[in-house]
């Protein structure tokens, strides 16, 4: 089933953009009449049909809704460091969205190569990402913030927040465990996570993360790259539920 994109369908919009509408006309070739699948980002899925088949704005009408169309029972919120290379950083948000995940921050660390993100490019990625993967709900991708001002944010007590990085130092007294024992440490569905940038995070950052109440937690003995390390961390939650 090929799906299509509006962010409007929920308030009343009943337009595909140009963008979809060249695709559903032009590429699939449907036309007045024929049933086709509409995703708003935020969890439902429209049945709907072309009344008119305009390739620069399809007009259509609902038929019937399905909320929380491929959703997933627990909430992930990462925050990973854009390494150098941006194509990576995209990869990782393509393949996260694939698997599951429902909030991307970027992060700027004392050790980040790269200072500067723009997010445009990774929002379609994203987009693209949730229909071919038929969900209903297209991540939250935020604007990219220091590690100083992530942590400074408030969390729900019920959030579980975890820390990974390379050093096997302990911080202020807390042990660094797997992120298969600190899943099974959560009290609920919700989790919180950050990797650092190529440099990891400097002990200044992981001191600051420790005394908010991150747990430092290892992804194993392989030294992985950013991508690697966030999409492990991605499929770790995601097989802790199937």
């Amino acid at each position: 089933m090929e799906l299509f994109y509006s962010r409007d369908i929920a308030a009343g919009g009943r337009s595909l953009d140009q963008e979809e509408s060249n695709h559903c006309v032009r590429v699939l070739r449907h036309t007045a009449g024929d049933v086709i699948h509409i995703v708003d980002g935020r969890g439902c899925l429209y049945e709907c049909r072309i009344e008119d088949a305009n390739p620069k704005a399809v007009g259509f009408s609902v038929l019937k809704v399905e909320e929380a169309y491929g959703s997933h029972p627990y909430e992930l919120h990462m925050a990973v460091a854009p390494p150098k290379n941006i194509d990576r950083f995209e990869w990782f948000a393509e393949k996260a969205t694939e698997i599951a995940v429902d909030r991307i921050t970027p992060l700027f660390g004392d050790y980040s190569e790269r200072k500067v993100f723009k997010k445009d490019r990774c929002e379609r990625i994203v987009i693209s990402a949730a229909k071919q993967s038929h969900k209903g709900a297209v991540p939250q991708l935020d604007d990219a913030v220091s590690v100083r001002n992530f942590l400074a944010g408030t969390f729900d007590a019920d959030v579980a927040k975890f820390i990974c990085y390379c050093d096997d130092t302990d911080f202020l007294g807390v042990k660094k465990i797997s992120i298969r024992e600190a899943l099974g440490k959560a009290a609920g569905d919700k989790y919180a996570i950050m990797i650092g940038p190529e440099g990891d995070f400097s002990r200044d950052e992981m001191a600051l993360a420790v005394e908010k109440g991150w747990q430092p937690v290892s992804l194993g003995t392989s030294r992985l790259r950013i991508e690697t390390a966030a999409l492990t961390a991605v499929a770790a939650v995601y097989l802790n539920y199937i």
